[in-house]
């Protein structure tokens, strides 16, 4: 009887606790997935609150991507930015529209440096990448969309660290080594 008053308090404690974290809308988005290329990578429709340095909502686009929907066939009257990068370039920490790579495109479309042609910039940073995950990233995902500039942001404070096992204490993600010349 004890095991069954036990068993049934617990579940019955557990179900109201999923409907009240339900009724708050708490949760905790798995935002990412791993790969084989690059080891992680921002997992396609994905959205939910970051609570890591900020409260942000967070929706991904189809294309894994923390940038708002764009086609992978650049528009003819385009000039295409692709930022790559690591927590800086992909800023879960402030709304899609407050990020650097926001406002770099509203300001060069207001300013107009190449004629008529809009400006498109496509964010393609993931948090933790050094920039051997960059360099994978821009030969596996990036030149598809067809940039006419690439922006790599890098933060002296650990992208060094990152391209290096030694340093990195062995992480697991993709090193890039010299081997005979």
């Amino acid at each position: 009887k004890r095991f069954i008053i036990i068993f049934l308090s617990s579940t019955i404690a557990l179900v109201l606790s999923e409907i009240f974290l339900r009724i708050i809308d708490f949760s905790h988005p798995s935002l990412y997935r791993t790969n084989d290329t690059t080891w992680t990578e921002h997992y396609p429709n994905a959205e939910g609150w970051h609570n890591i340095e900020g409260h942000t909502y967070i929706k991904i686009n189809s294309h894994g991507l923390y940038n708002p929907e764009t086609t992978i066939l650049k528009p003819k009257d385009t000039v295409r930015i692709a930022v790559l990068g690591d927590s800086f370039a992909e800023a879960f920490q402030v709304p899609m529209e407050k990020t650097f790579w926001s406002i770099l495109q509203s300001e060069l479309n207001k300013c107009k440096p190449f004629g008529d042609k809009k400006i498109q910039v496509i964010n393609f940073g993931v948090s933790g990448y050094g920039t051997a995950q960059e360099l994978i990233r821009l030969r596996t995902r990036v030149w598809k969309y067809e940039p006419d500039i690439i922006l790599l942001t890098f933060y002296a404070g650990n992208d060094i660290r990152n391209n290096s096992y030694t340093l990195d204490g062995g992480e697991i993600r993709p090193y890039f080594t010299l081997k005979h010349n």
